[in-house]
């Protein structure tokens, strides 16, 4: 197969932690050939670095700015938001959705949830599971905290599921194929792996490659998932951002 991407939904910059601005990231992409670039920066909850909902409207001036110098190439205003909790809450309210073209979400270990009981059924999760393999139980719930936010919001890109918690993959592909929210294939968490990449393709979902890049370097860095999406001959029908291809964008239905 080949796999010629031309967009990049996930960077940041730093309005979030990134290391470039808006304009840095613009030129990493134009050079490298991309049609489309979303900045992404993290949303609110994200500790000390995430983006108050206050600061959208200068973020999209300051990119309208920097796409006055570029004609091939389409910037798309996101965020990240950060998933929290086991009833699928996320930091983006469905008003502040409206002020961006794009929106993506993920769980982040450091973005506390709104309730302290989540923080024994969630957290807790995350910061065992390097040490000790995951019950049933930290899976079941894992699984049900991002069906929920799926279900929930209008969320366009599932960000590195599976980073950080175990889930069940095969019941998050269907959630995310029913409601049309895009898995992403990270080269930056190298998630899925192969064998949750067998258990999504078992279901009907659509994958994004994205690089998430936190400096203009690795804009359109994305040598794992291209790897991924060869090794398990993933139709090119189900990649949204390959070939001149856009997505379908569930946020602004």
């Amino acid at each position: 197969m080949d796999i010629r991407l031309t967009a990049d939904y996930h960077s940041h910059t730093r309005y979030s932690h990134g290391s470039g601005t808006i304009m840095d990231n613009a030129k990493a992409a134009s050079q490298k050939g991309l049609e489309i670039l979303a900045i992404t920066d993290h949303a609110v909850r994200h500790p000390i670095v995430g983006v108050s909902p206050k600061k959208y409207d200068k973020m999209r001036k300051d990119l309208e700015e920097v796409q006055k110098n570029f004609d091939s190439l389409t910037l798309l205003l996101g965020i990240e938001a950060n998933i929290l909790g086991m009833a699928g809450d996320i930091d983006v309210k469905d008003d502040d959705m409206k002020k961006l073209d794009i929106v993506l979400a993920g769980y982040h270990l450091t973005s506390f949830p709104y309730k302290f009981s989540d923080y024994f059924k969630i957290t807790w999760n995350a910061l065992t599971k390097y040490t000790m393999k995951s019950t049933k139980g930290q899976i079941a719930r894992n699984t049900t905290m991002f069906v929920n936010a799926i279900k929930r919001h209008k969320i366009d890109i599932l960000t590195h599921p599976g980073f950080r918690l175990d889930i069940d993959y095969k019941e998050v592909g269907k959630v995310c194929a029913d409601y049309g929210t895009y898995v992403e294939l990270s080269s930056r968490h190298k998630t899925p792996d192969d064998k949750s990449i067998e258990q999504l393709l078992s279901t009907d979902c659509n994958f994004v490659i994205n690089s998430d890049a936190h400096k203009p370097d690795n804009i359109a860095s994305c040598d794992f998932a291209l790897e991924l999406v060869k090794k398990f001959d993933i139709p090119e029908e189900r990649i949204a951002n390959i070939c001149g291809k856009k997505l379908d964008l569930r946020s602004k239905r």
